[in-house]
């Protein structure tokens, strides 16, 4: 088509400059070559990533917010793995301002008890996720060993998320 295009169509574009026809600039121009191709499908590839991460969350007849936090990890272990991969050496910084743009959004839904009363209620995965992914007393201490002085046990972390929540009556907005 490119090649093509050139003759029945005439430039894509024209440069101008102070009213004067500065240069032409042919479809042919923007012709990709085997480099090029392999670059539109690395990012594909990486784009890919989000876009089945995304789709998790898309479903009509089932609650889907329990699957916020271990979608937010597959993601960025995902785009960490890529990101030290030599085959991704270009896209490097971008991995690694998007790993960046994750880790702000993770870090607030430490505010939100929200996702992990979600995580901890359901009933595949309760509190036993939450001590595999994110450690408890044990992986506590190690952190602390290593210098870590505001180490946490998230699963006691849920845990209390859960007392405080149960613990709190219910106020009926039906009656």
């Amino acid at each position: 088509f490119l090649t093509s295009a050139d003759e029945l169509f005439g430039p894509i574009t024209t440069l101008r400059r102070d009213n004067r026809i500065v240069k032409h600039i042919p479809w042919s121009a923007f012709k990709l070559g085997g480099q090029d191709w392999v670059r539109v499908v690395d990012a594909c590839d990486i784009l890919a990533d989000s876009n089945r991460i995304q789709q998790y969350f898309s479903a009509e007849k089932e609650p889907t917010l329990w699957r916020a936090l271990p979608a937010l990890e597959e993601l960025q272990s995902t785009w960490e793995k890529k990101r030290d991969d030599p085959k991704y050496a270009l896209y490097k910084d971008a991995l690694t301002d998007g790993l960046e743009k994750l880790r702000k959004y993770y870090s607030r839904l430490d505010e939100k008890p929200s996702f992990v009363l979600a995580l901890v209620l359901h009933p595949y995965y309760k509190l036993a996720y939450i001590k595999l992914a994110w450690g408890g007393p044990a992986e506590k201490a190690a952190e602390i060993a290593a210098g870590n002085a505001n180490a946490k046990d998230w699963q006691d972390e849920a845990r209390q998320i859960v007392e405080r929540t149960v613990s709190h009556p219910v106020i009926s907005t039906l009656e």
